[in-house]
């Protein structure tokens, strides 16, 4: 029963990725708006019912597209049993997800192309907290807390520091979406001494 349902699992999961890739082609060369579910189902070649299996709708395909890019950049099972809130930042983002092997370039083409519908769309925009800012957040405040009790973390309020965190990364992440240069071609040093300076600056700071 295990083995079906493991297979069932797996199929589902590449019928998404499958749906997901379409929709990436089509958005890029059209746009968001002007991508129809007919068209994606085509380009999957499939009917467009049969992507209703796997998706509510546009939007759904779109969340989830964002979803997979950001599950390949965060580790949201990261252990707070450290012994400093640096090695738990590092921690947090040096534990690469099973899906690290996909193409991100287009995914973060696709996410590029759709900044402006997060910002300006108001169900984009609920669509997105929900299912990736506020989940982030309450793992933070989680976390956060854990480690306030053990006392390595200062005693500030963690909904603030965990807002402050995630502005942070957003930030560096939003580089990298709109293609700065310096963060999509950076090399290792260049990687690894932004990585020492955020610890440095941002863990120091929050460490009790």
């Amino acid at each position: 029963m295990t083995k079906i349902t493991d297979r069932k699992a797996k199929r589902i999961e590449r019928m998404r990725s499958e749906i997901m890739n379409a929709a990436i082609v089509i958005i890029s060369e059209k746009g968001f708006k002007n991508t129809t579910t007919k068209e994606i189902a085509a380009q999957a070649d499939m009917a467009e019912g049969t992507l209703y299996n796997y998706f509510k709708n546009k939007d759904d395909i779109l969340m989830s597209i964002a979803e997979r890019y950001v599950s390949v950049k965060r580790n949201w099972d990261v252990s707070a049993d450290v012994d400093s809130l640096e090695e738990f930042i590092t921690l947090l983002y040096t534990q690469v997800s099973r899906n690290a092997g996909q193409d991100m370039m287009q995914d973060r083409e696709v996410l590029k192309a759709l900044l402006p519908e997060f910002l300006t769309d108001k169900e984009l925009g609920r669509l997105y907290f929900e299912r990736i800012v506020q989940p982030y957040l309450e793992m933070l405040e989680e976390k956060l807390t854990i480690l306030q009790e053990r006392g390595i973390v200062a005693d500030y309020d963690v909904k603030a520091l965990s807002r402050m965190f995630y502005s942070n990364l957003i930030g560096y992440a939003i580089l990298e979406i709109n293609d700065d240069p310096v963060v999509v071609n950076a090399t290792p040093d260049f990687r690894q001494e932004a990585g020492r300076a955020y610890i440095g600056v941002l863990g120091k700071g929050m460490s009790k």
